[in-house]
């Protein structure tokens, strides 16, 4: 393992020991949830979808909302962690049956013999725009101009051995850097502002409405990678339990058609997205309203699904090289 993982948690594997930190029945509220059952009353199926602590959180809490899962047959419930590592054993163990994550944590999971597949596509960031998606950012003062400059530096990303990690070290060694000289702290996104204002880091991941706070107090965006790496395209996939997929397919083929619905509806209603926020994020109205969003797809772009495992093979995020066609679910 490179010394560029210096954490008392190291990687991903030691997150799949982690549990929930916040769930939610419907709404992201705290709520405890229940385990999945067949059938409910009403006729529905109860499944729970886990997401972590972003604005993407807005997308599928509309689509439930809108009544796009109920009109498909589902009654949801949305689950609420501080990274999609945290939930891969909860997603494993068919304790929720789907999860919003970066394609690192199904492609990890595979490898280490877990019960996850990728099932859709989620978000696809433009290449144009910066803050629609999560950036590498530096505070005021910083003497760092490239990704280069953060070799002997310390970097926070919301995950280690994740999306924030590969893109991070792909971006130092594409600028004639190297990445195994970075020292790398989990921290969460919205964390990010201050530890860049107290000196705790020189550099971290964060996304919207975050990265504007650091732009406001004087610092800037440092790094793209997301769409440097050439990984924008599937930034965010949907990832489900195996077995699930495999005996419920129709369910599951019905489930990415709510998607498929919520997805149309929150690329059309920003406003309406922007309206949970401050509910969601703990965020001001003013702040909610600025956010810039994303584009929300279920397509899956194979190249780029690759990409991510030759990143996560190359900085030895996997001991084995993954097999795509076992992590992508085919129906």
């Amino acid at each position: 393992m490179s010394s560029a993982r210096k954490l008392a948690i190291t990687g991903v594997t030691a997150a799949l020991a982690l549990g929930l930190v916040g769930c939610a029945g419907g709404s992201v509220d705290g709520s405890a949830a229940a385990p999945a059952a067949d059938i409910t009353e009403g006729g529905l199926t109860p499944i729970s979808i886990g997401v972590f602590t972003s604005p993407s959180v807005a997308v599928i809490q509309a689509g439930e909302d809108q009544g796009f899962f109920e009109d498909h047959g589902f009654d949801v419930e949305i689950i609420q962690a501080a990274s999609s590592a945290a939930q891969l054993p909860a997603l494993d163990s068919g304790k929720i049956q789907f999860m919003l994550a970066s394609p690192v944590s199904p492609i990890l999971a595979n490898t280490q013999g877990l019960d996850v597949q990728i099932i859709a596509g989620y978000a696809q960031n433009d290449p144009a725009t910066v803050n629609d998606s999560t950036a590498l950012v530096v505070g005021a003062g910083s003497a760092a101009t490239s990704p280069r400059d953060l070799e002997g530096k310390t970097v926070s990303i919301n995950a280690l051995g994740s999306i924030g990690e590969i893109g991070i070290n792909a971006a130092v060694e594409a600028d004639g850097g190297d990445p195994s000289r970075i020292t790398y702290i989990q921290l969460a996104l919205g964390d990010v502002p201050a530890a860049l204002e107290s000196g705790q880091i020189d550099a971290g991941m964060t996304g919207a409405p975050w990265i504007g706070q650091v732009e406001a107090a004087g610092g800037s965006v440092l790094s793209d990678f997301i769409q440097e790496d050439g990984l924008g395209r599937n930034e965010l996939v949907i990832a489900g339990n195996g077995t699930f997929a495999k005996e419920h397919a129709d369910q599951t083929a019905e489930f990415v058609a709510a998607l498929e619905e919520t997805y149309e509806y929150a690329n059309a209603n920003h406003d309406a997205l922007a309206a949970l926020l401050p509910s969601i994020l703990n965020i001001p109205e003013k702040a909610a309203q600025a956010q810039v969003w994303t584009t929300y797809s279920s397509e899956l772009d194979p190249a780029v699904l690759d990409t991510f495992a030759e990143l996560m093979t190359r900085y030895e995020i996997v001991s084995t090289e993954p097999d795509m066609d076992a992590v992508i679910w085919k129906h």
